[in-house]
């Protein structure tokens, strides 16, 4: 099993094919991004960097190596360990091989529902706050309506005031008037 890691500027899907062909054909595996440079989400809070932290350690490491040792460090006796480990595996890889490549086929959909799933979450994140934004905006528009019929009510009602001072001042006069001439 061979991985090979095809980087292109475009999203376009026949330039796409095409890099993956000439990957194939130079036989130019490429090298793998850093773990968590392909993260498809950056976290939305502090309290998601253990999630994505997690799923770059999960990107960077789900493919199982079925030639892999665990390396001895034990003095005197790590190399016959190791060379043991060694023949045993080369031994052993055409019984072992289906389990190891099931369980990488296993590891790379996990990461790569994972992903999906975090990708989807972000995006419905998204879509709740520009929905939660329209409804503030919609009840922004109304309450400013609303301020608008009640200013006007208010410039009405003064206005009607007013005219009820300037009629009351009247009435007012007219009776000082009245008084004064009762009065003479």
């Amino acid at each position: 099993m061979a991985i090979y890691w095809v980087n292109s500027d475009s999203d376009d899907a026949l330039t796409l094919m095409a890099a993956v062909e000439r990957a194939l054909k130079t036989g130019d595996r490429g090298t793998p991004p850093a773990p968590g440079a392909s993260s498809p989400a950056a976290p939305a809070s502090p309290a998601d960097a253990y999630l994505h932290e997690n799923l770059a350690v999960a990107r960077a490491v789900w493919s199982v190596d079925p030639h892999r040792i665990v390396q001895s460090n034990r003095p005197g006796l790590a190399a016959a360990i190791n060379a043991f480990q060694r023949l045993v595996r080369r031994a052993t890889w055409w019984y072992t091989l289906p389990q190891w490549l099931q369980i990488s086929e296993f590891h790379g959909a996990v990461v790569r529902v994972l992903d999906a799933l975090t990708e989807k979450e972000r995006r419905l994140d998204m879509r709740i706050r520009d929905i939660e934004q329209m409804r503030l905006q919609a009840h922004l528009f109304a309450l400013q309506q609303q301020i608008a019929v009640l200013r006007a009510e208010r410039a009405e009602l003064e206005r009607r005031i007013a005219a009820l001072e300037a009629h009351n001042a009247a009435l007012d006069a007219a009776n000082l008037d009245d008084e004064h001439r009762l009065a003479t």
